[in-house]
């Protein structure tokens, strides 16, 4: 039955989740090894590498220039203007949505496990969840069947598509999680002290558990590459798995139309109704997983670059800016008194 679904849709199973080159002739290629040389998931043919554009690159384009504008308007949209304290209201319900998130982030994420360091560390954080949250929100967009509807092009069917069903792009964003975690925790700790996480045995070479601090020091490093590695893993499988059982259920019409028409349209209603909660069920795994990655990287950062520091900085939440923000806003002109 997948086989005729299949031949009736025209498309693999996996046809709508793996990547499509945009255009037919490579913008460049590269000799990287001898005529025999293969590698299809490097896009290595008799040893040439031919570059393409494809549409997870696109949507991976989209949703970071989605953010950085978005974000330029809700910026305007925060900043004070007018008289008292009303200047200091956001305006528009969709800034404050995004005021909402951002400010969920950062006191109910960061702050619990960052502490002093959440306000210099925050932007990486807001960055990294409104990119996967964006990227992850535009795949359930159908770009391509809708231009294909409107120009009656196939060559549009392939436009679009979820960024983060792309493992590149999901190991891009863990090895980028790597880095941060080795520059913050050096950067904050020191050499030494970020190291000493490793290894809690110490280094001195006289003791004799100085042989298991080797072994220890090596098994830390391998299984924080493993932490970064299953965050970009869980991403990649969870986005695409989600497309795979939507594209299933869909499938099933066309196993129910081979039977006949009435099971057709009686099995295409409810792949109607079960697609509409599938796919809202699709946009809150959307946010989740963002959540998720956001919230991981997170705990991995706090894991090497707080330490006994920045525990007087957390019963006061507030940085020195964020203090003086507030003292500006409670003002003695704007205060009156309340009367009976």
């Amino acid at each position: 039955m997948l086989n005729i679904s299949m031949l009736a849709a025209g498309h693999g199973p996996v046809d709508h989740v793996v990547p499509h080159t945009l255009h037919s002739e490579p913008l460049f290629t590269w000799q990287v090894g001898g005529p025999d040389y293969d590698n299809r998931w490097l896009n290595i043919q008799n040893g040439v590498y031919e570059f393409y554009i494809t549409n997870h690159m696109v949507m991976t384009l989209v949703a970071a220039v989605l953010v950085i504008l978005v974000f330029a308007w809700v910026s305007r949209r925060v900043r004070p203007v007018g008289p008292g304290l009303t200047k200091y209201q956001t305006r528009g319900r969709g800034a404050q949505l995004f005021e909402l998130l951002c400010t969920f982030i950062r006191d109910e994420v960061a702050r619990p496990n960052l502490k002093g360091l959440t306000d210099k560390y925050i932007y990486y954080v807001w960055t990294i969840f409104f990119f996967i949250l964006f990227a992850n929100i535009l795949g359930l967009i159908p770009f391509g069947p809708i231009l294909r509807l409107l120009t009656n092009d196939p060559g549009w069917e392939h436009w679009g598509g979820t960024a983060t069903s792309n493992l590149g792009l999901n190991l891009v964003l863990a090895m980028a999680s790597f880095i941060a975690i080795i520059v913050i925790g050096i950067r904050e700790q020191g050499v030494v002290h970020f190291l000493a996480h490793f290894n809690p045995v110490g280094w001195d070479w006289k003791s004799p558990m100085i042989g298991m601090g080797l072994m220890m020091f090596v098994l830390e490093w391998m299984g924080l590459m493993i932490k970064c590695t299953v965050l970009a893993m869980r991403l990649f499988g969870t986005m695409m798995a989600g497309h795979l059982v939507i594209a299933a259920f869909i499938a099933l019409i066309f196993d129910a139309a081979a039977n006949g028409a009435v099971m057709g349209y009686g099995v295409g209603l409810a792949v109607l109704f079960g697609g509409v909660v599938l796919t809202l069920l699709e946009l809150f795994i959307c946010a989740l997983q963002a959540f998720i990655f956001t919230f991981l990287t997170v705990l991995f950062i706090s894991a090497g670059a707080v330490g006994e520091h920045d525990e007087e900085h957390e019963e006061n939440p507030l940085s020195d800016e964020s203090q003086m923000d507030v003292d500006k806003m409670i003002r003695p002109q704007d205060l009156r008194p309340v009367t009976a």
